[in-house]
């Protein structure tokens, strides 16, 4: 893949994005999304508050993402999850060998998963990477997805572009659903407009109805007077 040097300030910014949850088109609750980026590599730190038929649940995630020249793509260094309420518990997963290898610990267990394909990557990375797919023009894209359990491989397909409302009006979206699960149906919604982001998400199976939707999308970057001119970046902007 060709590199390119755009503005260094892209890939110095602090992102801020939240979303209001729904079940069964029910508001149970919002997730946010702060994303540091310093050269190439990530801080993200995402976190909710739900509640479900009187249940509440507290989530948060801490994850490090980086750029690989060698591989050029976006790979997991690790990520903390921390779930209080429903099915709570700790989880600490670790990568090595360019995602070759992962050790999980969850609530003192440890396990460990490899891949000789794909690398292991955690959610985090995986919207980065699709998300530079995106901006490049790919329309297939197929991860390894590690979770505190085990490994799944999952299939994604751009089936077009749409114009969508949202809480920022009308905007271009690209659309995207995962594919090769006939028990599911699970939509992605990256809008050009909105930084390439993710602005909705919809997905159902058996009697889970849920969706994601943006309500608002913050960008604070430090002056490009900071940065040598001279860095060399893989795409337009980081996530």
């Amino acid at each position: 893949m060709a590199h390119a040097e755009p503005p260094p300030a892209f890939h110095q910014c602090t992102k801020t994005l939240t979303y209001q949850l729904f079940f069964n088109n029910l508001k149970i609750g919002q997730m946010t999304r702060v994303l540091r980026w310093q050269d190439k590599q990530a801080q993200i730190n995402a976190y909710s508050n739900i509640e479900v038929l009187a249940t509440k649940t507290r989530f948060n995630q801490q994850s490090q993402v980086y750029w690989s020249e060698e591989q050029q793509s976006f790979l997991s260094k690790g990520f903390r999850r921390e779930v209080k309420g429903l099915l709570g518990g700790s989880s600490n997963v670790l990568f090595k060998n360019d995602g070759r290898s992962s050790k999980v610990t969850v609530d003192g267990k440890v396990s460990s998963f490899t891949s000789d394909t794909l690398p292991l990557l955690d959610a985090d990375a995986i919207g980065s990477q699709m998300r530079l797919g995106l901006i490049e023009g790919k329309t297939q894209f197929e991860y390894n997805l590690q979770d505190t359990d085990d490994v799944n491989r999952y299939y994604f397909q751009v089936k077009g572009k749409e114009r969508i409302n949202s809480n920022f009006g009308s905007i271009n979206a690209i659309r995207v659903e995962q594919i090769r699960k006939s028990d599911r149906q699970f939509v992605m919604w990256f809008s050009p407009d909105i930084d390439y982001q993710l602005v909705r998400a919809t997905y159902k199976r058996k009697i889970l109805d849920l969706k994601a939707v943006m309500l608002s999308n913050k960008k604070v970057c430090p002056p490009a007077s900071q940065f040598s001119m001279n860095t060399a970046m893989p795409a337009p902007n980081n996530d």
